[in-house]
């Protein structure tokens, strides 16, 4: 086991020190014990249970979601705690469209991990996979121990008729990872490891999502959330940014220039220009629901929703704000649960966003599957009610650090 995963502690600290690298953040460093690493991967792989929860009916293999927690002592374990958080998850996944339709599709599978604490704190401690919040009171973010994430979905998928070798590709490539946190805060974060794209045009890229189990938040305001927002993170950070590998379609009014970038270097300057002012993320068909520019004709993927008579009601057009600009680029649709968790009106898809997360599930499950626009139509009109998604603006009171999106490789970007 230690030579197998040689290759993914090697990927995970070039990607850690290519995060470090545009952190705000000075502080953060990477201080790498490996033979420690290495040992504690192998004592959670090798101690944690797995199962195969959820299996694909439809022709293909179906696209793989693995699901884990952190931060479950044995007690936690034992009682149940840990699995009804598991179910939780799951039941989050189909708790909307496009995931009901698609779950013909979809493999589910699930890795049981005893943490020697209980909780999640703000420091890295003894939980099976390493999570914390490193700024717990201000920002939404949320790191953890990528090797060992892996190294479990890939134990997971080997487990249940994958090879060695399969596994381990379609944990790089396409593998959907859910990190269960047990934490109550608002918070929640997805990292690529790998984005690029297929020979055949399909978008390639495994994720990691860290999600809060019981995330509270009390907004005030006409339309502000209260309670539980636990579904809404699932489906905008594991279904949005992971599956459909959408960007996010929130904006700050006082956000002119990305934070990450106020006193930057010439060369953070020009990555950061060449990866969303020069459209690289929708070449390689990531960030498919946000544009640069506000001309719906210029961006093949959203003119055909604009134009077509059966989702005027969904009003798709190009709206100023998002990717935390208020008017450097543009989304789809007024509302969208990739706007926002914490209005109620934000609590579905728009139709482009849809269409991203079907294309996506139904090409991994089945390679030789090919994108058809009108037999996308077809499957969203028959599984979705449209309703019309347009307002006059969010109506909130309290300041919200919304969930993060971070793409890790080739280019480390952070979005708050």
């Amino acid at each position: 086991m230690a030579f197998e995963m040689k290759i993914y502690k090697l990927l995970i600290f070039l990607f850690a020190v290519l995060l470090a690298s545009c952190s705000k953040e000075e502080d953060f460093h990477v201080d790498v014990d490996e033979s420690a690493l290495l040992t504690h991967t192998d004592s959670v792989v090798a101690l944690s249970s797995y199962d195969h929860i959820v299996t694909h009916t439809a022709q293909g293999k179906g696209y793989p979601i693995v699901i884990m927690a952190d931060g479950y002592d044995a007690t936690e374990v034992n009682n149940g705690t840990y699995d009804k958080a598991i179910q939780n998850a799951v039941d989050a996944l189909f708790d909307r469209e496009p995931m009901v339709s698609l779950r013909p599709y979809l493999d589910i599978y699930t890795v049981k991990a005893v943490s020697a604490r209980s909780g999640i704190g703000s420091v890295k401690s003894y939980t099976a996979f390493s999570s914390y919040f490193p700024d717990i009171e201000k920002s939404s973010e949320v790191r953890g121990d990528s090797l060992t994430i892996m190294a479990c979905a890939e134990k997971a998928l080997q487990n249940y008729g994958y090879s060695k070798q399969e596994a381990r590709s379609l944990v790089l490539e396409h593998c959907l990872m859910i990190v269960l946190l047990n934490s109550s805060k608002y918070a929640g974060v997805t990292y690529f490891c790998k984005i690029g794209k297929s020979t055949d045009g399909y978008p390639v890229g495994n994720a990691i999502s860290y999600i809060p189990v019981n995330p509270v938040i009390n907004v005030t305001g006409k339309y502000g959330f209260k309670g539980d927002v636990f579904n809404e993170l699932i489906q905008h950070e594991a279904v949005g940014h992971g599956i459909g590998k959408l960007g996010d379609e929130y904006w700050y009014d006082d956000v002119k220039e990305h934070p990450e970038y106020q006193t930057p270097t010439d060369k953070v300057v020009s990555t950061f220009n060449f990866i969303f002012t020069n459209g690289y993320m929708q070449n390689i068909h990531y960030d498919a629901n946000v544009t640069g520019t506000h001309d719906v004709e210029s961006n093949s993927w959203i003119y055909p929703f604009a134009n077509d008579e059966r989702y005027i009601l969904e009003d798709i057009r190009w709206y100023p704000g998002a990717y935390v600009y208020v008017n450097k680029f543009f989304r789809p649709s007024y509302y969208s649960i990739m706007n926002s968790t914490i209005d109620t009106r934000n609590n579905t898809f728009n139709v482009p966003s849809r269409a991203s997360i079907y294309r996506n599930v139904r090409h991994v499950a089945d390679p030789s599957w090919v994108w058809d626009y009108e037999e996308f139509v077809g499957f969203d009109i028959y599984s979705t009610p449209t309703s019309a998604a347009k307002g006059a603006g969010v109506d909130m009171d309290t300041p919200i650090i919304m969930p993060t999106q971070m793409h890790v490789s080739p280019f480390s970007r952070l979005q708050y």
